[in-house]
């Protein structure tokens, strides 16, 4: 009779399983990961490995622990320790550069104790260096100190890392005293100490340590570039630039840059013919357009870039682009833009720069109630995102709601600043609200110590000017005279026109010669102030100072856009031909004194009066 085959052995549970302090570790860690993270999956890989038996596997537990501590809480850091194996690769994953953003001073701590009591230091340099790394990003010296103190013979590795610890902290002469000690330098320690000269500025130092090194790479050519464009010397910039052997993407960049800075354009289209371009190259081409307010080119700019398709946008590159929309009005555009954002919204890092950009083309858009879904979204509200919203609303017809904004900002945002005033007084002119108008400036020159600027009395006679107060308004610019600017002077004479006030309009159209006696514009003014109160010998006078100062009044004024330039033009008909010239502040003026002679005008059904002489 055969034998009966012995029953199945079953594997017995492994110690790990009934531990209780794991179970409750693992138990807080699901916890604190949510249902819906991605790091579950983590977690759950980790209790799998606890659970098992496996944590003494060091390849595994390494590698488990590597994908975790991005998303791992520091303060637990310790406790997940004592549970995995204290081997070489993990002990030097947790020290890793990757991981340092979720360990603190107490854990890195715990680690170098680990670490000595494991046997691994201080005779493993790869660690130690690493371990010193940590502690010098942590901006813990005394730590670093006694790590150092331990190590019995410190390589390249260590005295780099200290030397670069030295300039980072902006240490450049104790820098250079470290490396002339060093008892060997590579070509780490060169560009360390180069890069250094050159961020402080110091370019003759940079050049002096350049010249001297026995070797070169293509980061030692980017230090010297990336210096010289710093200290706006693109003529070296450009020497070095066409004297080095390689170029990189970087290489590029920084040449683009620097024309980018210094607002030369032509140069900086020199990008056209980049043979590598990343991200980079098109933000900085991108910023240089909206600082320049060239609003269609940078969304031209940014179309190209789109087709190419090498480059993903950033968030750098949406807050430009988005700018350009708000400024131009394209809603649509903007929305298109919008939507890029969120399909792109997990790669990206939003910041406030990039949320404000968001809410200001909604607000200047007039749509409101999206502007204020945003704003009340951030978690984070800068100075302008608040001075968005309450310009915005002002704009738009609800100079209530700006008021009420501003109040809020006052209790629970940041301080208000010139602008914010310039936003809430700009809003009160358009809402009439004369007295809240005035209690603002009041606070802004008694309770925050700001000193009224032409910007601020420009709102006040827009406001004053409105209601019909310009005797006041008479008085708050007669103290300005020298510090207000053109722009000034003609909400002034507009806001007399509106109210019939011919003397002050005689007053403000004077004052305007004075500052631009080349302009047409001013003498236009004054004389539609004469003409309208029927004065002909001075209008006469207007004429005969007009020609001693050598002004032309051309006909055939255009304000109309178009898809090529949002400029305006004034044009002249010589022999057949159109000339363009740019005179924007004349064209402006002069219309606002035929807009103010239209007004004088009566309406239909009422005798008019005569123009001409009698």
């Amino acid at each position: 009779m055969p034998s009966s085959s012995p029953a199945p052995r079953r594997r017995p549970l492994p110690p790990a399983a009934t531990n209780t302090g794991v179970a409750a570790l693992l138990s807080r860690l699901r916890d604190a990961a949510g249902r819906a993270s991605p790091r579950r999956l983590l977690l759950e890989s980790l209790a799998l490995v606890l659970t098992s038996g496996l944590s003494s596997h060091p390849a595994l537990s390494s590698r488990l622990l590597n994908s975790l501590l991005p998303h791992f809480p520091s303060t637990r850091l310790p406790a997940l320790l004592r549970l995995l194996h204290r081997d070489h690769l993990t002990l030097l994953l947790l020290s890793s550069g990757r991981n340092r953003q979720a360990i603190s001073l107490p854990a890195a701590s715990a680690l170098h104790a680990l670490a000595v009591s494991s046997g691994h230091l201080p005779t493993d340099l790869r660690l130690a260096n690493s371990l010193l790394s940590l502690y010098l990003s942590l901006g813990a010296p005394d730590s670093a100190r006694r790590l150092v103190s331990d190590i019995p013979r410190p390589n390249a590795v260590t005295w780099n890392t200290l030397l670069r610890a030295c300039l980072r902290s902006g240490l450049l002469p104790s820098a250079r005293r470290l490396f002339d000690q060093m008892p060997e330098r590579d070509l780490v320690s060169y560009n360390s100490m180069l890069s250094g000269y050159a961020a402080a500025g110091d370019m003759a130092g940079a050049r002096q340590l350049f010249d001297e090194m026995p070797e070169w790479d293509v980061v030692t050519w980017n230090s010297m570039l990336a210096g010289y464009v710093r200290s706006r010397d693109m003529e070296d910039a450009k020497r070095m630039f066409h004297a080095m052997p390689e170029r990189d993407v970087v290489s590029w960049n920084s040449m683009l840059d620097g024309y980018a800075q210094a607002g030369d354009v032509m140069m900086a289209r020199a990008f056209d013919g980049m043979p590598m371009r990343s991200v980079v190259s098109w933000n900085v081409i991108l910023a240089l357009y909206t600082r320049l307010k060239d609003w269609r080119e940078c969304l031209k700019v940014f179309d190209a870039m789109m087709a190419v398709g090498v480059a993903m946008p950033n968030e750098k590159t949406f807050v430009s682009v988005l700018t350009a929309c708000g400024s131009l009005g394209d809603l649509e555009k903007g929305k298109w833009v919008h939507g890029l954002v969120r399909k792109r919204w997990n790669r990206l890092v939003p910041d406030v720069l990039l949320l404000t950009a968001l809410l200001t083309l909604y607000a200047k858009c007039g749509v409101m109630e999206t502007a204020r879904e945003i704003f009340d979204s951030m978690g984070e509200r800068s100075v302008p995102s608040w001075n968005s919203m309450i310009i915005g609303y002002g704009l738009h017809g609800q100079s209530e709601k700006a008021l009420e904004l501003f109040l809020e900002m006052e209790k629970t945002g940041p301080k208000p600043n010139e602008t914010s005033f310039i936003c809430v007084l700009s809003s009160c002119a358009h809402g009439g609200m004369v007295l809240e108008g005035w209690l603002c400036f009041d606070r802004m020159v008694r309770i925050y110590g700001i000193e009224p600027k032409a910007e601020h009395f420009g709102c006040m006679m827009d406001l004053l000017g409105r209601a019909g107060l310009l005797n006041d308004s008479e008085n708050l610019i007669r103290n300005l005279q020298g510090k207000a600017p053109p722009a000034l002077w003609g909400t002034m004479i507009s806001a007399s026109w509106t109210q019939s006030n011919s003397r002050l309009g005689e007053f403000v159209g004077k004052k305007l010669i004075e500052m631009k006696p080349g302009e047409v514009g001013p003498y236009v003014l004054l004389s539609n102030v004469y003409a309208a109160e029927w004065r002909w010998e001075d209008v006469d006078k207007v004429r005969e100072l007009m020609k001693e100062n050598g002004v032309d009044k051309h006909v055939g004024l255009s304000l109309v856009g178009s898809s090529e330039s949002a400029e305006p033009r004034v044009a002249t008909e010589e022999d057949g031909v159109l000339v363009r010239r740019q005179d924007d502040g004349a064209v402006v003026l002069s219309m606002l004194g035929e807009m103010g002679s239209n007004m004088k005008l009566p309406s239909e059904g009422e005798p008019r009066c005569r123009v001409g002489r009698p």
